[in-house]
């Protein structure tokens, strides 16, 4: 991968409609890495192509981002969710299963075929922790998957008493105790209620499962000469989806990049969704509930929406719980700095305040970020659009 210290995520199309504007990003605000949405469904448009060569012609670097799981699969697309999120949009096939060798043979042959310096890897995950039956019960339609879980020694019926556990503790705990767990994050919070390990041991599995499938995907990758990452969930939750920013990410990453934007799904849905969760089996109030879920997230005392009304409508957020919320996020990454992969946080290059991401390039900076990736690129020099082809 070529340089890589100011990167866009855009699509491919606009790189080919508008090679001007390409260019100016590249000499006028110092764009040196272009990351090519080419979609989820591994059958490529000819524009990746045409844009690979467009970002060729300027000497800088240029990656093609890539699905895996998810636009496939026998894993149905959710209808209780609020949003528009890709667990709602999306079929998803289950990590692990036989379509994982359908998905390297694609890298394999979009790497021959377009010669890109790197590729990302994009979604490569489970649902993310707002779909709270997926967390707990992911796999139910997939039989292979239950088997995988019983072989790993976490059978259903168990993981689905330990539920019925913590439920039954939330409404006999009280609100001190319950804010207090809650500080130690999900995980933690959810194995002190039940008094047992097996929601941690499903944590570890999940990472396990997406662990060996990378290693599927980041061999055909390599094997062409290019070089292999992923973005990736916040570390608030990125466990829960599967990813693991330690051991996994350290052998198969050679760059990973933190995902901030998606305020809405990323942050403000789960915020919720759990919320209502304690709400519903806990005795808490509606402030305490949302705080508590922060709190499950590390994002205790961030500056966030504080009613269930707000969090469901306040899109990507004011300012001030952008500039909160992610600061919180980039601290948390900095241990990833002394990884052997190279940590490239994202920031949304639209729709955000700008004083708020002013703020969090200064802080990314002072933190020791040298490599950041904008997703969009009004932030970084006004172009042809507001077309949604360079968000």
């Amino acid at each position: 991968m070529k340089a890589g210290n100011l990167g866009v995520y855009v699509y491919p199309e606009a790189v080919v409609s508008a090679p001007d504007y390409a260019k100016r990003l590249v000499w006028e605000a110092g764009v040196d890495y272009f990351i090519l949405r080419a979609g989820y469904g591994l059958d490529f448009p000819a524009s990746v192509g045409q844009a690979v060569e467009v970002v060729r012609g300027l000497k800088v670097g240029v990656c093609v981002m890539m699905g895996s799981w998810w636009g496939r699969g026998n894993i149905k697309p959710l209808e209780n969710l609020p949003s528009k999120s890709y667990e709602s949009r999306y079929p998803m096939a289950m990590p692990g299963s036989a379509i994982d060798a359908e998905i390297a043979a694609k890298y394999e042959k979009a790497c021959k075929q377009f010669r890109p310096d790197s590729v990302c890897l994009t979604h490569g995950r489970f649902r993310h922790p707002a779909y709270l039956d997926g967390i707990f019960d992911e796999g139910s339609e997939d039989q292979e998957y239950l088997a995988r879980m019983e072989a790993a020694g976490i059978p259903r019926a168990e993981m689905l008493a330990a539920r019925s556990s913590w439920e039954q503790a939330m409404g006999k705990t009280d609100k001190e105790t319950l804010l207090k767990y809650a500080e130690n994050g999900m995980i933690e919070f959810l194995c002190e209620l039940s008094q047992s390990d097996a929601f941690k041991r499903l944590v570890a599995f999940r990472c396990d499962t997406i662990h060996r499938s990378l290693r599927k995907l980041r061999q055909a990758v390599v094997s062409c000469g290019v070089s292999f990452g992923s973005n990736a969930y916040s570390p608030t939750a990125a466990a829960v989806c599967g990813q693991d920013y330690d051991d996994s990410y350290s052998e198969i990453c050679d760059f990973v990049q933190p995902l901030f934007p998606y305020m809405e799904y990323h942050h403000y849905e789960p915020i919720a969704a759990w919320g209502r969760y304690l709400l519903q089996n806990a005795r808490l109030d509606e402030p305490t509930a949302i705080e508590a879920a922060k709190r499950l997230f590390y994002l205790g005392g961030a500056v966030c929406p504080d009613s269930f009304s707000e969090l469901d409508t306040c899109g990507e957020g004011e300012g001030g719980s952008i500039r909160s919320i992610v600061g919180k996020e980039l601290k948390m990454c900095v241990p990833y700095l002394t990884k052997p992969y190279k940590t490239q946080p994202v920031l949304r290059g639209v729709q955000w305040d700008k004083a708020a991401t002013d703020d969090l390039i200064e802080e990314a900076k002072d933190l020791g970020f040298n490599s950041l990736i904008f997703m969009g690129c009004e932030y970084l020099l006004k172009g042809p659009s507001p077309s949604a082809d360079w968000f």
